[in-house]
């Protein structure tokens, strides 16, 4: 019998995640807590693990690229400003659309591992990870044309997914996001079946590039050929050696560049000519902020991600203004920590301007712009 076992990692690494197992048909079976254990201790099925969406930055971009590898390398350097740094990023791509766009989640390696550590210590490999607002399915739009918004909650969060556009934040906070814009809840049997359904079509899959457990394949002739002919190169001269290195070093060269230059001209409209290739997708990365799932929704998940860890910071309020900034108000403990959490959101990738201090209650509230030029 074919099974599914899809696991819902717990907010932190010592909660013990819930699981689901489903039949060949899609229907739950079972369910209940998954303890500490050997994998030798649960029966064999094809594993889905559900990590936390509030560790994933997820946009939609027009990538175009000659391999999966340069497509993720092309998407981390369109996203590397929204990042805190792209040092030890990993990313994960979903199909292409029928305009170009691709689905990009983006995770700290480190962040990575540790899920997939966690998993190990519960008994399980996983053959999917995917982040819980990307469990969500992709609503219809309203019989007006009005997009709707999916929404369910994760333990103390709320996941959040939409047409291009998925995050996980704080009630407070995807409620913010979401406005007035019709919303559908899932709850219950309708949640367990849209991760059913996601378990089967997953929009995309966190295993991929270094993640990935089938990207080693096994050597052929041709791959054998080159060290071949080095190694008779080396011991027929080794400045034969050295000279066949340079060329291949320079010849590498060019075609890097080549590829810089495409991968910016791919991001061009069209009959525009590449001039200045760092201004030229500086301009085009803004553009796809505001339009392919960035804009109010990303700076919000920017705030949220960069606040969530700071110990005694709330957030008061989060008004999104009509130029794509945002005014917050964010609470903390004393006027001296001002300072040091403007600091802290600057690191975190967000353009900060602190407009003003006052005391409310016993706390300090710290007026913010966010996003402004």
């Amino acid at each position: 019998m074919n099974r599914t076992r899809i696991v819902l990692a717990g907010p932190a690494p010592d909660a013990e995640p819930t699981y689901l197992i489903l039949d060949e048909l899609g229907s739950v079976v079972g369910r209940g807590i998954l303890p500490v254990q050997e994998a030798s201790a649960l029966t064999p099925m094809r594993n889905v693990l559900v990590i936390p969406g509030i560790d994933v930055l997820i946009r939609w971009a027009p990538i175009k690229a000659a391999s999966e590898a340069q497509a993720r390398a092309a998407a981390l350097a369109l996203l590397e400003d929204q990042l805190s740094s792209a040092t030890g990023a990993h990313v994960a791509l979903g199909q292409a659309e029928a305009d170009g766009h691709r689905l990009v989640a983006v995770v700290a390696s480190a962040r990575m591992q540790a899920w997939l550590d966690y998993a190990a210590l519960h008994g399980i490999t996983p053959d999917l990870v995917i982040p819980d607002c990307l469990a969500l399915p992709e609503p219809p739009d309203d019989p007006d044309g009005t997009p709707v918004i999916i929404t369910a909650a994760f333990g103390a969060l709320t996941a959040v997914r939409g047409r291009r556009l998925a995050f996980t934040g704080e009630p407070d906070l995807a409620a913010a996001v979401v406005g007035d814009r019709p919303a559908q809840a899932l709850t219950g049997t309708a949640l367990e079946r849209a991760l059913a359904d996601m378990a089967v079509s997953p929009v995309t899959n966190l295993l991929q590039g270094a993640f990935d457990p089938d990207r080693r394949e096994p050597l052929g002739r041709r791959d054998l050929r080159r060290p071949a002919i080095l190694a008779a190169a080396l011991l027929a001269s080794p400045l034969i050696l050295w000279g066949a290195q340079a060329g291949t070093d320079h010849m590498r060269a060019r075609q890097a560049e080549a590829r810089a230059e495409a991968k910016v001209a791919a991001l061009l409209p069209a009959g525009e000519v590449v001039t200045d290739p760092a201004v030229q997708a500086q301009a085009q990365l803004d553009a796809l902020s505001l339009t392919a799932g960035g804009g109010a929704s990303g700076l919000a998940a920017q705030l949220f991600a960069a606040v969530e860890p700071m110990d005694q910071v709330q957030i008061e309020s989060l008004i999104i203004m009509p130029d794509g900034a945002a005014r917050a108000a964010l609470s903390h403990a004393a006027y001296s920590d001002g300072e040091g959490l403007a600091q802290a959101l600057q690191a975190a990738g967000l353009t900060v301007r602190v407009e003003g201090s006052r005391e409310e209650g016993g706390r300090v509230i710290s007026d913010l712009i966010l996003g402004a030029r």
